[in-house]
């Protein structure tokens, strides 16, 4: 009893001398941990003008990670739910067929696809809501692959064009997912082979979800759920549209900011004439209402547009508060859309309002 004690005593000691938090244990190494940063200023590695990367931002801790869009294709949720996620940021779409198996499937049927632009994410194509995953939250509000089957004999073939949207097209491809116990099954191949790959997926709880390259097997994509507050990348958004499937346009669009709503993190967006950003303080947040729903509460309202004869700007008139899984509170503000005047590097600039300790 006396040597825990004394450990205690120790561990206390240090804590006192030296201003730092750790995490006192009975083993002699004790966890540090860092106190949230408390204001910065950050420069997206989008990649650049053709804006090849996705780059994961971690507020408290400055962290930044960069990934290129076109190394995955398909996302598999990590939650209870059985849900696969397409390559939205490459503008991929998914085309569910009738069919159970691949043999089913000839050339003919997928030329016609092509030809009616069936798998075309432009604003010319009315239906484009229907072939991929809901831009806000896919998990709650549908994915193009929609429901995961139970067994082999029920999963049925879907037709999987890759994307295109500021990466090189590659070819179509051949898919069925099921489910085998707590795992997924994917089976996949190019459309015009007669062998295909079987590939078993498990789940990861440390992920939102675990990533799969129809070239390359299992890759590294997200950080850890807990690890990312939002990302920066292209991807497919929507917007409402009266003649579109659903009432709802799906396009191609540079860059978008998604929130991470499966790790826990919100958003709020916050005018200017409500508060000034540099006036926004801890009292300010009475009455705010974070967005744990919407993963493009920020998207693409950061900046304007632009047309045929305006770029693009930064919208000066809203800020951005965002709140992670330690409950911590930022306020964010986008000040540029390039570096050196290159597009796909735009900087932001934010401060701690309310530390979750």
């Amino acid at each position: 009893m006396n040597n825990r004690f004394n450990k205690l005593r120790m561990c206390i000691l240090a804590l006192a001398s030296t201003g730092l938090l750790f995490s006192c244990t009975d083993e002699n190494n004790p966890i540090i941990e860092t106190p949230p940063v408390e204001d910065a200023f950050m420069e997206i590695d989008g990649g650049g003008s053709t804006f090849p990367n996705m780059s994961f931002v971690k507020l408290s801790t400055e962290n930044q990670k960069t990934v290129t869009r076109s190394t995955w294709d398909l996302a598999f949720s990590s939650s209870s739910e059985f849900k696969v996620l397409i390559n939205g940021t490459t503008g991929a779409m998914a085309y569910k067929t009738d069919f159970n198996s691949f043999d089913e499937l000839d050339e003919s049927y997928v030329e016609k696809l092509r030809t009616d632009g069936v798998l075309l994410l432009d604003f010319n194509n009315m239906n484009s809501i229907l072939y991929v995953d809901d831009p806000k939250n896919p998990i709650a509000n549908g994915t193009a692959i929609g429901s995961i089957a139970n067994t082999e004999s029920e999963s049925k073939v879907i037709v999987y064009q890759r994307g295109k949207g500021g990466v090189e097209e590659r070819e179509w491809q051949k898919l069925r997912v099921f489910k085998s116990g707590v795992k997924y099954i994917l089976q996949y191949a190019p459309i015009a082979s007669e062998d295909y790959t079987t590939v078993e997926i498990t789940k990861d709880s440390d992920f939102n979800f675990v990533y799969f390259s129809l070239d390359s097997g299992k890759v590294e994509v997200e950080p850890k759920k807990n690890d990312w507050d939002f990302v920066w990348t292209a991807g497919t958004s929507s917007t409402p549209f009266p003649q579109a499937a659903n009432g709802t346009l799906g396009y191609f669009f540079q860059d978008l900011v998604y929130h991470n709503i499966y790790g826990g993190v919100g958003a709020a967006v916050v005018m200017e004439e409500f508060k000034a950003y540099e006036n926004f303080e801890e009292t300010d947040l009475a009455g705010i209402t974070f967005n744990t729903d919407d993963r493009l509460t920020i998207g693409s309202s950061w900046r304007s547009g632009g047309g045929p004869n305006a770029s693009p700007a930064v919208r000066e008139d809203r800020y951005y508060l965002l709140k992670d899984n330690k409950g911590n509170i930022y306020k964010l503000r986008f000040l540029s859309l390039t570096s050196g005047g290159e597009r796909g590097r735009p900087s932001l600039e934010y401060a701690l309002v309310k530390s979750g300790s």
